[in-house]
C-alpha cells in the first residue's frame, strides 16, 4: 500500500449510531467482513488465541486471560511511525467512540508494539496521551526487549524485521533497502562493514513553535511534519495535507453553511455561529427512534428555547430511501414542531460533519468574537429529555481560540470556497503557527521498523475469529465485525 493510500485511510470519516443506521449497517447477517478464522482459508493462528506477559503504558501487568468474556481487538503499532500507526491509532479511536457502552465493558483494544527498544511505557504513554486513546498500549520490561517480544510476534504472524547493531541504536537496518533507516534527528554517516551508520543531526528541525498536546494547535503541527516527510519523497501533495489538516480542523470547529429551511427561508452559519449554543439534529422520517423522541424535543425546545438555537436537519437516506421538502414538511406538520427544520437536499451538512445515522446530535458553542463555532458534543442514538439536558448542561469544556487559530479559520472559511489554493492555505497555516518545514533528504517515512500490519478479532472464549491484513479497513469495517460478535 503506498503512502497515498494511507493517507486517504487516515481520513476516512464513517460513522454509525445506534439508532436508526444507514445501508452499510444493515448487512450485519451478511458474515464478518474480514477473513473468517474458523474456516480453512484464513491464515490465521490456531485457536485459542496464545497468551502473553507484558506491560502497557502504566506500568501495569497485561495477559491475554484477563479479558476473558470479552471481545479483544488488537493490533501492531509502533510510536516513531509516521503513517500507517498513526492511521490505525486514529482508525481505532474512532471504533472506541462508536462503540459508546460496548467499548470497555464488552470490548477491549490492545495495542502491541513492534519497537520495544524504544517504545518504553513512558513513551507509549505520551503516544496515547496524544491520540486521546484510552486502552492499553503493550511493550515489554526487559534488559533485552526484542528477544522478550518475538514470541509474541511470532504467535500472532507478525513479521518485523530489525537490525539493531547496524545502525549503533540511532536507526534500524531495514532488509530490502540500502543502509539503515535513522530515527527523526539522525543522519547518515560513515558506513560500517557495508552498511551505513546513523548520527545526531545538528540541523535537524521540524518545528520552531511547541504547543502543548491536546490542543488542536499542536495536532496540525503533527500533520505538518507528517506531510513534510512524506512530502520529500513524492508520496504526498499539497491536497493531501490540506485533505488531512482541514479534517482535524472540522473535528473542532463547524463548518460553514447556507441551507434553506422547509419553508423556503435561507439560514447561514453565521446566523447562529456567534449565539450561545446550537444543537443540531440530524434526523429521518422512517426512522423509529426519531419519531420516539419527539416529545422529549418538544419538551427540550419548550424549556430551552432561550438558550439553545434547537435545529432538526433532513434530506438524507435511509436504505435508500431519501426524503425529500414533502416528507419532512409532513413530519413537522405531524409533530406539532416549532423550531427549525432545515431541508440538506444534497446531504451538505450531513457530510460536512462526517454523519451517516439517525438520530444523530451535533452541540455547537459559538464565540461572540471571532463568530467561529466549536464542537463540543457529537453523538448519535436517541435521547430522552434527561439526557438533552445533560448534553447541554454538562458539556465539553471548549478549546481555546488562539490569536493563531483565527487566522487559519478565517482563511479556511476561503479556501473551502475555492478562493484560496491548497498551497496558499498551507502557506497560512504555517506563518500562523510558525513552522519550519523539516529539510533532512535523509529522512524516511518508516523511521526504521518494518513489520506486517495485522488486526485480530478475539471473542469472548479467547479464540481468533476475524483477521485483517495490513491497514486496508476502517473502523466501520471493524465495528461491522465487533456487532456480529457482541
Amino acid at each position: 500500500m503506498n503512502l497515498k493510500s494511507v493517507l486517504a485511510f487516515a481520513v476516512t470519516i464513517l460513522f454509525f449510531s445506534s439508532g436508526c443506521l444507514d445501508s452499510l449497517d444493515n448487512s450485519l447477517s451478511g458474515g464478518f467482513w474480514g477473513d473468517d478464522c474458523s474456516t480453512d482459508e484464513s491464515d490465521c493462528p490456531p485457536s485459542p488465541a496464545p497468551d502473553f506477559d507484558l506491560v502497557d503504558q502504566e506500568g501495569n501487568a497485561v495477559n491475554l486471560t484477563q479479558f476473558e468474556g470479552k471481545i479483544v481487538v488488537m493490533t501492531f503499532v509502533y510510536t516513531h511511525c509516521p503513517d500507517v500507526c498513526p492511521a490505525i491509532t486514529y482508525q481505532m479511536k474512532r471504533l472506541a467512540d462508536q462503540l459508546g457502552d460496548d467499548y470497555g465493558e464488552s470490548v477491549v483494544f490492545l495495542s502491541v508494539t513492534v519497537d520495544p527498544e524504544r517504545d518504553t511505557p513512558e513513551r507509549l504513554a505520551s503516544f496515547s496521551s496524544g491520540y486521546n486513546a484510552s486502552w492499553q498500549f503493550l511493550t515489554v520490561d526487559s534488559q533485552s526487549p526484542v528477544n522478550e517480544m518475538k514470541p509474541v510476534w511470532i504467535d500472532y504472524k507478525v513479521q518485523v524485521l530489525i537490525d539493531e547493531e547496524a545502525c549503533s541504536g540511532e536507526g534500524h537496518y531495514m532488509e530490502g533497502y540500502d543502509g539503515c533507516h535513522c530515527n527523526p534527528g539522525y543522519m547518515h554517516g560513515n558506513g560500517t562493514f557495508g552498511k551505513d551508520e546513523c548520527i545526531e543531526d545538528p540541523n535537524y528541525v521540524f518545528s520552531n513553535t511547541t504547543f502543548e498536546q491536546g490542543t488542536i494547535e499542536y495536532d496540525i503541527i503533527q500533520a505538518l511534519d507528517l506531510w513534510s516527510l512524506t512530502s520529500q519523497n513524492n508520496l504526498a501533495t499539497e491536497s493531501d495535507a490540506m485533505t488531512i489538516l482541514d479534517n482535524q480542523l472540522s473535528e473542532l470547529f463547524a463548518p460553514y453553511w447556507s441551507i434553506m429551511d422547509i419553508n423556503g427561508t435561507s439560514h447561514k452559519s453565521t446566523d447562529y455561529y456567534k449565539s450561545n449554543l446550537t444543537l443540531l439534529e440530524f434526523f429521518h422520517t422512517d426512522c423509529g427512534h426519531c419519531n420516539t423522541q419527539m416529545p422529549a424535543l418538544e419538551e427540550f425546545y419548550h424549556n430551552y428555547s432561550s438558550e439553545v438555537n434547537l435545529i432538526s436537519v433532513g434530506g438524507s437516506s435511509l436504505s435508500g430511501n431519501k426524503d425529500n421538502l414533502t416528507t419532512i414538511q409532513e413530519f413537522a406538520s405531524e409533530h406539532n414542531s416549532s423550531w427549525t427544520y432545515l431541508y440538506d437536499e444534497d446531504e451538505i451538512l450531513k457530510s460536512s460533519f462526517g454523519l451517516s445515522g439517525y438520530p444523530s446530535w451535533i452541540l455547537l458553542e459559538g464565540d461572540l468574537d471571532s463568530g467561529e463555532a466549536q464542537i463540543v458534543h457529537k453523538s448519535s442514538g436517541s435521547k430522552s429529555y434527561n439526557e438533552l439536558v445533560e448534553m447541554v448542561t454538562n458539556r465539553t469544556v471548549s478549546q481555546n481560540v488562539t490569536e493563531q487559530m483565527d487566522d487559519i479559520l478565517e482563511s479556511i472559511y476561503h479556501w473551502r470556497l475555492g478562493h484560496i489554493s491548497d498551497s496558499d492555505m498551507l502557506g497560512v497555516i504555517t506563518a500562523a503557527l510558525n513552522y519550519e518545514f523539516n529539510s533532512d533528504e535523509e529522512a524516511v517515512p518508516n523511521y526504521g521498523v518494518s513489520h506486517s500490519s495485522r488486526l485480530y478479532i478475539i471473542d469472548q472464549k479467547g479464540d481468533f475469529r476475524v483477521l485483517w491484513r495490513g491497514t486496508d479497513w476502517t473502523y466501520a469495517s471493524i465495528y461491522h465485525d465487533v456487532q456480529l460478535l457482541l
